[in-house]
């Protein structure tokens, strides 16, 4: 073989293994970029519910980023802990005690928080008034979930009143928010704790059978924030996600819900829960 051959297949070979890592690097960008979206929501819903509810927010990250959203939650508020702290989400919408654990735990980025204010309500049935927080005792109380940071709050609020859980009175679980008004004016409980935002979408014969005993003092509403394995990322989805109430889909996203609309979040704001981590983490441990 002469030396201007084997220069040139050399060069003919150099060149046929750049296009081929070529095409495999283009392969690999090409299946990141295919890589769904995965978006926690919390389960203060059904996931029926939650997943009808933010269609227009999947919708509208599928069209700017290119690329599929896939919207997951889970069956309580410990087992969203679990999928947060294993990283099963990209992006993730959860209470601000959660958003703060985790953010400690392993460095999740919050990057943007809902505006409307977020309480706790105490609420009791039109049938069975209640005139003292001292007739719960003896009774039930419904919740829907003991880790919600609504439901901690009412429930150090009642032990200020003298109120023990399980001494004083029964705390009853219930799958969501709508099912602890049902127990309410259903008379399986004397009162329920769920949320503001929650009462905001209850459909209207149910709010018409009950009406609020307390309101909880405000707390920060619900946390959107980021992976840390997504950190380059983080601007951008934090953007989108500022700019989502402006479009069309979020003006839909809007209408249909009590959320008010999307601003960057202080960090005194995450700050202001950390009282209620140790009882928080207390409980994510004490049972299974």
């Amino acid at each position: 073989m002469s030396v201007h051959r084997f220069c040139n297949d050399r060069r003919a070979a150099l060149r046929a293994c750049f296009a081929l890592g070529l095409c495999a690097w283009a392969g690999r960008v090409g299946a990141q970029a295919a890589a769904p979206l995965r978006v926690g929501l919390v389960p203060v819903f059904t996931p029926r519910a939650l997943v009808s509810l933010y269609q227009p927010l999947r919708a509208y990250l599928e069209q700017r980023l290119g690329r599929a959203v896939v919207l997951e939650t889970a069956t309580d508020f410990r087992a969203f802990y679990r999928h947060l702290s294993a990283g099963v989400y990209d992006l993730a919408l959860a209470p601000a005690h959660l958003t703060r654990l985790v953010q400690q735990e392993i460095g999740w980025q919050p990057v943007a928080i809902y505006t409307a204010p977020n309480r706790a309500y105490v609420i009791m049935s039109h049938a069975r008034p209640v005139r003292d927080i001292g007739a719960l005792r003896g009774q039930r109380l419904a919740i829907f979930d003991p880790l919600a940071l609504n439901v901690m709050i009412t429930l150090a609020w009642l032990r200020a009143q003298g109120l023990e859980p399980g001494r004083d009175f029964e705390v009853v679980e219930t799958p969501g928010h709508a099912s602890v008004a049902y127990a309410v004016v259903n008379g399986d409980a004397l009162l329920g704790v769920t949320a503001q935002a929650a009462v905001a979408i209850m459909p209207a014969e149910l709010r018409d059978k009950f009406a609020i005993f307390a309101v909880m003092p405000r707390i920060p509403s619900l946390v959107w924030g980021v992976h840390p394995r997504l950190a380059a990322e983080a601007q951008r989805l934090q953007q989108l996600l500022l700019a989502f109430p402006d479009s069309a889909e979020g003006r839909e996203f809007f209408r249909n819900t009590p959320y008010g609309g999307l601003r960057r979040i202080e960090a005194h704001e995450l700050k202001s829960v950390e009282p209620y981590l140790p009882e928080l983490i207390e409980r994510l441990r004490g049972r299974p």
